[in-house]
């Protein structure tokens, strides 16, 4: 399962509720160049130029490729 991809507004919108305070007072910023990368890719994925891929599919390309270096 996807989670962001699966969910609805509502719980999309709930979660970025909660998480809204810490992020506004964060002091954590992206760079200029990293926010790009991230508009990039969320049209990518808007458009469906690109699809998510559930964590046990990223984990398992992770330590493949550990295991190949």
């Amino acid at each position: 399962m996807v989670y962001l991809a699966d969910a609805d507004d509502k719980k999309i919108n709930a979660l970025y509720e909660i998480l809204e305070d810490g992020l506004r007072d964060s002091s954590f910023k992206l760079t200029d160049e990293q926010m790009e990368i991230v508009e990039n890719r969320r049209s990518e994925f808007l458009s469906g130029k690109t699809k998510p891929a559930p964590w046990q599919e990223v984990h398992a390309r992770i330590r493949a490729k550990r295991n190949n270096s």
